[in-house]
């Protein structure tokens, strides 16, 4: 699935991508739309890590030459794992080696495990590789734990396990004109229902290489009580609603705070600006 292009995943796609060039053939990643979850435990509400235009985008940044992305539906899930290998990997793609994470399984209950794929992968006449796991702190880096780590505020540990900023994309629509009245002005993104947003707080990030501070909250000290995706560009004043933009954050300054007033929020803001401007260096993708 590549959620998050985390560097487990990296790991995996790096190893594929150096073989791909020695064989001198593309190098091919597997995703689906929609994440396999939404369908079969939809009562999760899972939330993603990258959309599917995000995972895409990082895929490429990693190496992979191509793309294919299977719809998941009910024929797909009642899929069993050897006829998905015959009509994917084998018809469809012609594949000479496949790339696997340790923990790697799929199919209808899961049944294409990596003991299943060793025997599948002598019939069907490919080499497997199994890559082994990026440890951080001896524990494995997966999704599901970058997600909680997301989810509960702990985003600059949650970026050492991605090894990359964290995206968010949206639409900039109409807000509610707050930040503009306090001298700061700011795009509102529209984002995916189905992508998860940080913990409340605020953020330094990058849109197209400028620096920015994202503010994800409610606005408690104007009383609002709605979600928003919030994104101070320092060194720009086009007005970008209408546009797609796409930010990468890159770490949490600090919890969503309210304010006796509107003056110690502003003198606020100013400090997170002046941390964001002296912001330096970059998060690397990386196979290791």
């Amino acid at each position: 699935m590549f959620d998050g292009v985390h560097r487990g995943h990296q790991k995996v796609l790096a190893r594929a991508v150096s073989r791909a060039k020695q064989l001198k053939v593309p190098a091919i990643a597997i995703t689906f739309s929609p994440h396999p979850q939404e369908l079969i435990c939809p009562e999760r509400g899972l939330k993603l890590l990258t959309t599917l235009s995000e995972r895409e985008a990082l895929l490429a940044e990693v190496g992979i030459d191509r793309v294919v992305v299977i719809k998941f539906d009910q024929r797909l899930q009642k899929l069993t794992a050897e006829e998905f290998i015959k009509q994917y990997l084998v018809a469809r793609l012609g594949v000479s080696e496949v790339f696997v994470g340790y923990d790697y399984a799929f199919g209808a209950s899961r049944t294409g495990d990596i003991a299943n794929l060793k025997k599948w992968a002598k019939i069907f006449g490919f080499k497997l590789v199994v890559v082994p796991p990026v440890k951080c702190g001896n524990k494995p880096v997966k999704s599901s734990v970058i997600r909680e780590l997301i989810a509960a505020g702990k985003f600059n540990q949650a970026i050492k396990l991605l090894g990359h900023p964290y995206q968010i994309t949206g639409k900039v629509g109409r807000g509610r004109g707050v930040g503009k009245g306090l001298g700061f002005p700011t795009a509102n993104l529209q984002v995916a229902k189905d992508k998860l947003i940080p913990a409340h707080g605020v953020y330094a990030g990058e849109v197209n290489g400028e620096k920015c501070a994202v503010n994800i909250g409610d606005q408690p000290t104007f009383g609002l009580n709605r979600p928003a995706v919030e994104v101070h560009i320092l060194n720009l004043k086009a007005n970008l609603r209408g546009k797609l933009l796409q930010v990468d954050l890159k770490k949490r300054l600090r919890a969503e705070q309210q304010f006796s007033d509107v003056e110690k929020l502003k003198s606020q803001i100013r400090q997170d600006l002046a941390q964001i401007k002296a912001c330096q260096g970059k998060v690397k993708m990386s196979g290791s």
